[in-house]
This record gives structure tokens, sequence and C-alpha cells, in this order.
């Protein structure tokens, strides 16, 4: 009897289970819709890219639920218009290496068709995935940019 009683409470209605079914793959999607949208803004920038020299005009402080980090934001101007992308820098630094980045400036690729779509070059990995090498002049980003 006492089998019994753990089996039912085991066992799930069969409306349970097909909610389930039905929701579980779609917030699968859902949850990998943000990275494949980067991918895709990746992509475009690829295959229409432009160059510009951006400046650290400011970094921000962000705290999330289970992390915190910095964001310098890098100011550009492509046809004559400004524009702003961000980059995360390593949390371990001290104020006066931060205020160190301000002013610096920074190589930024772009879409040439949508100059809002940019990313900021400032680490060996953000050059190696647009298929160029960190110039010998930027090895300094490496203590500072991820």
């Amino acid at each position: 009897m006492r089998e019994e009683v753990k089996r039912k409470q085991l066992e799930w209605p069969p409306s349970k289970v097909l909610l389930i079914a039905l929701f579980a793959p779609l917030l699968l999607f859902l949850g990998t819709l943000p990275k494949l949208h980067s991918m895709y803004e990746r992509r475009q920038i690829r295959k229409n890219s432009a160059m510009a020299v951006g400046t650290v005009v400011r970094y921000e402080y962000v705290k999330k639920k289970y992390r915190q980090y910095f964001r310098a934001c890098v100011w550009y101007t492509a046809d004559g218009k400004p524009f702003t992308v961000t980059a995360r820098v390593q949390d371990r630094l001290s104020n006066q290496q931060l205020h160190a980045i301000l002013n610096e400036k920074l190589p930024v690729i772009y879409e040439k068709g949508n100059p809002a779509n940019g990313v900021v070059l400032a680490n060996e990995e953000r050059f190696g995935n647009f298929g160029l090498m960190l110039p010998d002049s930027l090895r300094w980003t490496r203590d500072y940019f991820y």
C-alpha cells in the first residue's frame, strides 16, 4: 500500500506532461535568441564592414544578479553621425586603471549600411572574430579588456 502512495505521488497528470513538452522547447529557444541575434549582427558586419577610431568616453559599473563588471563606452563617428558601443572591462581594475583608459583610442568595426551595429576591437578575441590580428600597439588592452 505504501508503494502505491509513493507511485501516485510521483506520477504527473497528462496535462502537466503535455505543458512541459510544449513549453520546454519554446523556453530553450527564447533563452538562445539573444545569442542568435548577436551572431546575426556579427555576420552582417563581416559581410560589409568599415572601420573607425573610437574614443573611450566613460566607464560604467554594471551589477547583475550573479556578477559585476565594468563597461567602457566608446564613441565613434560614421557618415558624420556619432555612435556609441561598449566593451567589457576587467572587473579587478583599480580606480586609477579605470581612469587611465579614458580618452584612449580603440578601433571599431561596424556594418556600412548600419553604423549603429558596431564592435569595439579591444582584445585578441574580438580581432580574431573578424579575421584580423591584434596590432602590437594595442597589446596593452590585454590587461584591461576581455
